[in-house]
């Protein structure tokens, strides 16, 4: 007698590294986000992988992969659809349009937080690895060679790669 399969939803990532853009497909078992915070999970599994190098002095153009294991603390930012996460991320009452300087990139966009949650505060009481950004803008800090997406209405951006950020004012 063997097992039942399991069936996996497929979700089409863009995932940005410092230094490659991998285009790829995630199969998790379960909820998207419980995948990709899981606190006894180092690394996760991507499929159909097309790997570019990013910068100009990269040797690597573009290589499928089958199947690639990436650390997530290598992560820098995950562009995916809303509609997969499933209502999965929570979406808090204040809003703050805000510039994050990351390896490589600055992105611009919304994020949410707590009504009383102070801005210097925000990103160590959020629980989880990643900080949703909503209307994400994403400007390279270097020349590439492949440009990730440079709009995004959903965007995930890893928590520990963030070196600094600031409030965009509403003027």
């Amino acid at each position: 007698m063997s097992l039942p399969e399991v069936a996996c939803k497929q979700y089409s990532l863009e995932v940005l590294t410092e230094h490659y853009l991998i285009q790829c497909v995630a199969e998790p078992i379960g909820m998207l986000m419980t995948y990709l915070d899981s606190p006894d999970r180092g690394n996760l599994l991507l499929k159909e992988i097309i790997l570019t190098g990013l910068g100009t002095d990269s040797m690597v153009n573009s290589i499928k992969i089958k199947e690639l294991w990436v650390q997530r603390s290598e992560i820098i930012a995950i562009c995916l659809s809303e509609a997969d996460l499933q209502g999965e991320v929570q979406k808090l009452p204040a809003q703050e349009k805000l510039r994050i300087f990351l390896p490589r990139f600055i992105i611009q966009g919304t994020l949410t937080h707590g009504e009383d949650t102070r801005l210097g505060d925000m990103f160590e009481v959020m629980k989880g690895t990643w900080a949703a950004v909503k209307n994400a803008q994403i400007f390279p800090l270097t020349s590439l060679r492949a440009q990730p997406l440079r709009e995004a209405p959903f965007l995930l951006v890893n928590k520990d790669r963030i070196r600094f950020y600031e409030v965009i004012s509403a003027n």
